[in-house]
């Protein structure tokens, strides 16, 4: 099974119902959910998650919803020291992808789906936009 690192802006999308974007994110996170591949985020994003979704719908209660559902279906992935350095140092522009970059090629995981392909861009990672993933996963046979 092919692990996939989502971007905070896909599980945002996908579990606040934001607008156009909404569609592609829920049906990314309905193939994580049958098993279609492994979804994942890093440890970073969680809390993320909550601030976000806090600001957004002004309830902590949702806020504390949407982070549960997520940490239910997607495998949260480590972020330790040696991720945060390597972050900094590299030629990434965007810290909180280079984050989340590092974090997945320490799990091996080269692929990312994210509405925002420039925050990734030097990161050594095969960067699709939703559309483009669920194109990839339908020439897998998924």
């Amino acid at each position: 099974m092919i692990r996939v690192l989502i971007d905070t802006n896909i599980v945002l999308d996908a579990y606040l119902h934001r607008g156009e974007f909404a569609f592609l994110a829920l049906e990314i996170i309905h193939k994580i959910d049958e098993k279609k591949f492994e979804g994942c985020i890093s440890a970073s994003v969680v809390t993320d998650l909550y601030f976000i979704a806090r600001k957004y719908t002004h309830e902590t209660v949702t806020a504390l919803e949407i982070v549960k559902a997520a940490c239910m279906l997607l495998t949260i992935i480590p972020v330790d020291k040696t991720i945060i350095q390597s972050a900094l140092d590299s030629a990434m522009n965007d810290f909180e992808d280079a984050v989340q970059a590092f974090a997945a090629k320490a799990m091996n995981i080269s692929i990312v789906v994210t509405r925002d392909k420039t925050g990734f861009v030097d990161s050594g990672m095969t960067v699709y936009t939703p559309q483009e993933f669920l194109a990839y996963l339908k020439t897998l046979l998924i």
